[in-house]
Order: structure tokens, then C-alpha cells, then sequence
């Protein structure tokens, strides 16, 4: 089967975590507002957030262990934000990575960063890369998942978990999904993370499957 990359903006994913077992998971950087300020320590998660979107993720490939490589580029560590900057340097350094899917549970509802943003996203899609990130943040739109040609994704709790929809909205077509965790078999939701980034975590997870051959 043919490895698909995906890459991960988040606080870094723990690859020995079990619910990644038989995954790879690479240590990309961490970033900073002026660039990347540690080489390769995208593997170490102190907030655990990355490391719940990187196991919604790969939940959607059970039968598919081995097939995909996750690239950790961390731009928080202990609170799920930061300076936008940051953001764009993680994908401009994304983008070279030349990925199947990038992640991105973050946004920013200021109009400044828009024109780069918009140019980021289409070299993306010149590249065949695509971008998944959430489509509002605290009830206003937000980009880059406001902008075209990136796949918007909006949490849904009256969607099931592992079904995200795609349905028309506000002239687009915009993803729909589950912003809870699946439960462990015992029924406890431990995963790390709610709300829209697990919603993308599995949009993200969605695509990649039917990426795959």
C-alpha cells in the first residue's frame, strides 16, 4: 500500500502512544513566531493534544497500520494557542513536506493574514496538498478554513463519531463532524482533546482513508 504523509500542526504527537502502534510518526520541529526554534522535537506532546488528533486520525485506517507517516510540527506546548506567526511558519514549512493532508485545529478570525494564507493555500493545491482546518472559532469565521480550496470543518454533536458529513452551507460545501472522542472499550472518553480539533482530526481522517488505494 502506498505511504501517505500527513502532517500535524499541533503541540507534537507522542509516537509511543498505543493508540498510534503500528504508525510512523516523524518529529518535525517546533516553531516560533520568527521560525523553527527546536530541530526535532515535534515527538515530545507535555499537553497531549496533538497526540489525541494524530489517534482520531488514524482511526480510520484499522485495516491500513503501516500506510501512513504522521509529521509532528509543534507551534504550542502547554495551551492550545499561540501567535498566528508561529502558524505560518509551521505551514510554509508544511507545504515543503509536500503531504497528502495537513491538520490544522487552529485559526484566526483577524483579516491580516489573509493574502498569505490565501497564497499558501494554492500552492497547496497546485502541489496536491490539502488543508483541513476548522471553518469558525467562537462563533465567527475564522481562517484559513474560511478561504477556498481548504477543507472547512465545522464540530457537530448530532454527528455520529467516525461520520463526518459534507453538506452545502452558506454557498460551500462544508464538513460537518463528531467534536467528541470515540470511547475506549470501557466506555470513558480519554483523549485529550474536544471540540472542533478532534471535528478535524477526523475530516482529516475521512480524506485520508479514501486516499488510500
Amino acid at each position: 500500500m502506498t505511504r501517505a504523509r500527513v502532517v500535524v500542526i499541533d503541540s507534537g504527537i507522542d509516537g509511543h502512544h498505543q493508540a498510534l502502534r503500528g504508525h510512523t510518526v516523524v518529529a518535525g520541529p517546533t516553531f516560533g513566531p520568527t521560525g523553527i526554534v527546536a530541530a526535532k522535537d515535534g515527538d515530545h506532546d507535555l499537553l497531549g493534544h496533538g497526540t489525541a488528533v494524530a489517534a482520531t486520525i488514524v482511526r480510520f485506517l484499522a485495516d491500513a497500520a503501516g500506510a501512513i507517516e504522521l509529521v509532528a510540527l509543534r507551534v504550542f506546548e502547554r495551551e492550545p494557542t499561540c501567535n498566528f506567526a508561529t502558524v505560518l511558519q509551521a505551514l510554509r514549512y508544511a507545504l515543503t513536506l509536500q503531504p497528502t493532508l495537513i491538520n490544522l485545529s487552529l485559526g484566526t478570525t483577524s483579516l491580516r493574514h489573509r493574502d498569505e494564507l490565501t497564497a499558501l493555500v494554492a500552492a497547496g493545491k497546485q502541489q496536491g496538498t490539502r488543508l483541513v482546518a476548522p471553518a469558525s472559532y467562537g462563533g465567527l469565521c475564522c481562517d484559513p478554513g474560511n478561504l477556498a480550496n481548504v477543507e472547512a470543518v465545522v464540530g457537530d454533536p448530532n454527528v455520529l463519531p467516525m461520520c463526518p458529513e459534507l453538506r452545502p452551507y452558506g454557498g460551500r460545501l462544508i464538513w460537518f463532524a463528531s467534536p467528541m472522542p470515540r470511547p475506549d472499550a470501557d466506555g470513558v472518553r480519554r483523549l485529550l482533546a474536544r471540540g472542533d480539533s478532534l471535528a478535524v482530526a477526523a475530516v482529516t481522517g475521512r480524506l485520508l482513508r479514501s486516499s488510500l488505494p
